[in-house]
């Protein structure tokens, strides 16, 4: 019992205080305790969807008793995450919170930690929430941006509870899949463009004996606003779409897509929003793109864990198609990892072993470059804010990931990786690369409370192939802080 009790007063002191309905992406350690939870069979409902909804998984976690046979690493993890739901829960005005990174030579490749994507950063932020409402407040100012935006309001949204759904407007991160390294239809890569968007706030599987079998359940739709300036073609829409399910506790599916459409020059009516809807887009007589509703991807991915307590381990992988054939998904880029979990003196240890190829029909002889990501309709391609809104190694790219992660009981962290990069093999349009580039990478990263608030650090080697390309040191460092 005094264990517990340390444990609670270490996992208050090292995070900001934010209520909120939902779980950003970002924490890979929040990360590691969710799957660690939903593997051991204490949380029910899908968890490679992010945001992940607060209430979805509080309720699961108030169903497990004082006599629960769980081993350290998730008895650990199950005290991390009732106390940041409890926090989450609290009506009213949350206080504020800061936050500080700097970096040199920020990495590109971004993964699913929240790593500074400039330079130089600094937050400040809010929240309140009711029973019905919420309003998170977010503002950055950002040093020498990529994007020429120094201000920003990403993390900012409005929220309303109705039902079971909860209605957003706002600036929200998104992570489609069960990747680590990257996913390959919405990822954290690129900032949140702003979106109306509607989610499911519970899980629960459907009462009916024809739909019951899909198990517990979550579905997000939304319409996102790209950029209205410095692109070819401006004021384009993206609408966003994604069905997760588990059948099984130690199985579970997703079903993601997403569009392109409307924009400046181009058709914006409700036809051709149905003729998108209704998977037109490839339906034109005389290829003229000027008929053409827009641009989509779409595709599945699957998690499945070991049902064997001996074998910790699970497999996963995510497969989305540019194109379309006979109304499914076609000209795959694919993702595939196996990640393992074990107990340790020093806390609990996961390894992961991930590959990703972004060539469009990778899984055949002659692979399509020049492809993902890419279309004749928006020359900007798949981005927002100059970055891609999938994979962040972009089109024509390929990556092997083998990496692992020491959680302490205190919820500090340590994490190793090593990784391959195939970059840009055609030598086409690239979002990191101009030319094709090989090189191997290292990363160490480590985050834990200090103070009253949480430290994050990290430093990585990239050591090209070709002699005539330099080796690079980057790193980062970022402070935040709730009061």
């Amino acid at each position: 019992m005094r264990r517990f009790a340390y444990l609670a007063v270490v996992s208050l002191v090292g995070a900001p205080a934010f209520t909120a309905p939902w779980m950003a992406p970002g924490d890979p350690v929040l990360r590691h305790d969710i799957e660690l939870l939903a593997d051991a069979g204490i949380l029910h409902g899908p968890v490679t969807t992010w945001p992940l909804s607060w209430p979805d998984i509080a309720r699961d976690l108030r169903n497990v008793g004082p006599d629960a046979k769980l081993d350290t690493p998730t008895s650990d993890a199950l005290v991390r995450v009732r106390h940041l739901a409890e926090r989450a829960s609290l009506h009213g005005f949350s206080g504020m919170g800061i936050r500080g990174s700097a970096a040199e030579k920020p990495w590109m490749a971004r993964t699913f930690e929240d790593t500074p994507r400039e330079e130089g950063e600094i937050s400040v932020g809010a929240s309140w929430l009711s029973d019905h409402f919420v309003l998170n407040l977010e503002a950055t100012g950002v040093a020498q941006p990529d994007d020429d935006q120094p201000l920003r309001a990403d993390g900012t949204y409005l929220g309303v509870n109705v039902g079971n759904w909860m209605f957003s407007a706002g600036f929200m991160d998104r992570w489609w899949g069960p990747g680590w390294d990257g996913s390959l239809i919405l990822s954290t890569n690129s900032r949140p463009p702003p979106a109306l968007t509607l989610e499911r706030n519970y899980s629960d599987p459907f009462k009916t004996k024809w739909l019951s079998w899909i198990g517990p359940w979550r579905f997000s739709i939304g319409m996102a606003q790209m950029e209205g300036s410095d692109v070819a073609v401006e004021d384009v829409l993206l609408f966003e779409a994604r069905l997760n399910f588990k059948p099984r506790s130690w199985l579970e599916f997703g079903l993601s897509r997403t569009a392109q459409w409307c924009g400046e020059g181009r058709p914006c009516g409700v036809s051709e929003f149905f003729d998108m809807l209704r998977e037109q887009d490839n339906q034109v007589s005389d290829g003229d793109l000027s008929q053409q509703p827009g641009n989509q991807m779409a595709g599945y991915d699957m998690r499945l864990r070991s049902p064997w307590k001996a074998l910790p381990v699970a497999v996963y992988t995510q497969w989305i198609g540019e194109d379309e054939a006979g109304g499914l998904p076609s000209k795959f880029i694919a993702l595939a990892g196996l990640e393992g979990w074990h107990s340790s003196p020093w806390g609990g240890v996961t390894w992961r072993a991930e590959y990703a190829d972004t060539a469009c029909a990778f899984n055949t002889g002659t692979p399509e470059f020049n492809c993902a990501y890419r279309n004749a309709i928006y020359p900007q391609g798949y981005t927002y804010r100059t970055r891609i809104l999938g994979h962040s190694i972009d089109n024509d790219s390929r990556s092997t990931t083998f990496s692992g992660m020491l959680v302490r009981p205190d919820g500090s962290h340590f994490s190793l990786a090593f990784r391959t990069l195939d970059l840009n093999r055609d030598g086409g349009s690239h979002a990191i690369s101009t030319v094709p580039l090989r090189l191997r990478n290292v990363e160490l990263r480590h985050s834990r409370g200090l103070g009253i608030g949480r430290i994050s650090m990290g430093v990585g080697f990239d050591d090209p192939e070709d002699s005539a390309a330099d080796s690079e040191i980057r790193g980062f460092l970022t402070y935040e802080q709730g009061f």
